[in-house]
């Protein structure tokens, strides 16, 4: 597991959550199950993940890095914490191990991004990518438990990925999931798949505002405030 810049935006990218109609309020971003996820965590990841692009991007280490509106950041974090909580309760209900070293070695990689960002923030930084990397590990190790049932010793890494996809969209299956119209969600159950706007969009300021890989030029475009990278 490689701790990389976009590595909480790639998470997010294997999600897939069940949307209900009941809209939920205050600091929930999401309900899963019995559990929520608050719209602080998630506000929090956004402006790590925001921290660390700006200063790559003023160092002219990052390497192909390109500018993100603070909003798809956002989005790509609700789905992310979404799906942690949902790995977590699978490998609550299934008493899931994970392999210690590997995750010893998944957060020595992220050290440096720890660094990036102020020492205040460091503990619970740490502390929400550990479970999000703990969580990911316990699943794939059932993904390769149940590979090796089926006579697969040596998986390739596709075959390992659609195992993890398949036992996660199996456990989705039987939890009730309900994600803040804010974040988009959709008939999809997806984060960002629909503009939260309840307006059509017109313009093309507006068009871009709503796409999931708006222009790289209208996103140069937006204030410091509204864009990372």
């Amino acid at each position: 597991m490689k701790a990389n810049r976009l590595v909480l935006l790639a998470v997010a990218g294997t999600s897939m959550l069940a949307f209900a109609g009941c809209a939920p309020s205050g600091n929930v971003a999401a309900r899963v199950g019995s559990s929520t996820v608050p719209t602080s965590d998630v506000d929090f990841l956004t402006r790590m993940q925001c921290i660390t692009l700006d200063k790559e991007a003023a160092s002219g280490t990052a390497q192909g890095a390109q500018m993100v509106p603070t909003t798809q950041v956002r989005i790509g974090m609700a789905n992310t914490l979404v799906q942690s909580e949902l790995n977590r309760q699978l490998a609550e209900r299934k008493h899931l191990s994970y392999d210690r070293s590997t995750l010893t070695g998944a957060m020595a990689q992220f050290a440096p991004v720890l660094k990036s960002v102020p020492a205040k923030d460091r503990d619970r930084f740490r502390t929400m990518v550990e479970d999000i990397y703990r969580g990911q590990l316990q699943v794939y190790t059932l993904a390769q438990s149940k590979l090796a049932d089926q006579g697969v010793a040596n998986p390739s890494q596709d075959q390992i990925t659609k195992a993890v996809n398949d036992l996660q969209s199996q456990y989705r299956k039987s939890i009730d999931v309900e994600v803040n119209p804010q974040y988009g969600a959709g008939t999809s159950g997806q984060a960002g798949s629909t503009d939260p706007s309840l307006s059509r969009p017109v313009s093309s300021f507006a068009k871009q505002a709503g796409s999931a890989q708006p222009d790289a030029r209208w996103v140069a475009k937006l204030p410091d405030g509204q864009r990372c990278g």
